[in-house]
C-alpha cells in the first residue's frame, strides 16, 4: 500500500462544491474505496487521528490514497499515487523527441486526470511528476501536504503565469483561469489538450512532455 509518491492536487471553490472526501474522490474516479486505520495513517507520517485518508484505485494511476484540506476559500483534494508506477510507464516511452501525443503510452494518465478535473469542477489543478529525492520536506517520501498548499497563494493572487512556469507534468486551468494565461513563445513551448471546460498544459513537448 505504501510507496514513494507523486501527487495530483485539485483546488475546488468551496461555495457550491463542499463535498466530503468520499464524495470528491468518487467524482474524481477512484474506486474500491477504503478508509485507512490509525496505524496505516501513521505509516504515511500522518499523526492527526481526525484526518480522513481514503485508499483505492484511481484509473490509469492504479493504487492511490487521498486527503482533503479545507483552505480559506477552496477545498484542496490531493490524490497521492506511486512514483514507480509513473516511472515504469515513462520507460515505455520512446526517445523520439517529436513523439505525437496520441502515441504517448502515458496518455491514459492525462485522460484520468483531465476527467477528474472536469468532474470536480476544479478551478486549478496540477499533476506533480518530479521526483523529490533528497528533499527533506517531502515527508518520508510519502507526500507533503505543505508543499502542495504552498501553491495556493498563486491561485488566490491569480498568478497563472507563475503556475504555468512551474512546469508541472500537467497543469489544468478552467475556462476563466485559462484567460489569465499570458502567451509568449517560451510559455507556449509545450503540448496542450483542450477540454470542454478548460485545458491541460504539459511541462514540455514530445517524449519529455511530462518532465
Amino acid at each position: 500500500m505504501f510507496f514513494k509518491t507523486l501527487v495530483a492536487a485539485f483546488f475546488l471553490e468551496r461555495e457550491g462544491n463542499d463535498g466530503s472526501l468520499e464524495q470528491l474522490v468518487t467524482l474524481a474516479g477512484m474506486k474500491n474505496l477504503q478508509y485507512l486505520s490509525e496505524d496505516e495513517k501513521l505509516g504515511l507520517g500522518i499523526h492527526d487521528p481526525s484526518l480522513e485518508i481514503i485508499y483505492g484505485q484511481w484509473g490509469a494511476f492504479g493504487d492511490a490514497w487521498a486527503r482533503l484540506d479545507k483552505l480559506e476559500y477552496h477545498n484542496c483534494l490531493q490524490i497521492y499515487f506511486s512514483m514507480n508506477h509513473f516511472l515504469n510507464l515513462c520507460s515505455e516511452n520512446t526517445d523520439d523527441e517529436n513523439l505525437p501525443l496520441e502515441q504517448d503510452p502515458l496518455l491514459p494518465l492525462a485522460k484520468t486526470f483531465g476527467n477528474a478535473c472536469e468532474q470536480l469542477q476544479a478551478e486549478v489543478a496540477f499533476l506533480d511528476t518530479h521526483a523529490h529525492y533528497g528533499d527533506e520536506t517531502w515527508e518520508n517520501r510519502q507526500g507533503n501536504r505543505d508543499w502542495v498548499i504552498n501553491y495556493y497563494s498563486m491561485l488566490l493572487e491569480s498568478n497563472i503565469d507563475e503556475l504555468a512556469d512551474e512546469r508541472f507534468g500537467l497543469l489544468y486551468l478552467n475556462e476563466y483561469m485559462t484567460q489569465l494565461w499570458d502567451s509568449n513563445p517560451v510559455r507556449e513551448d509545450r503540448d496542450m489538450i483542450l477540454l470542454s471546460k478548460g485545458r491541460l498544459a504539459f511541462a514540455g513537448q514530445g517524449s519529455t512532455r511530462w518532465l
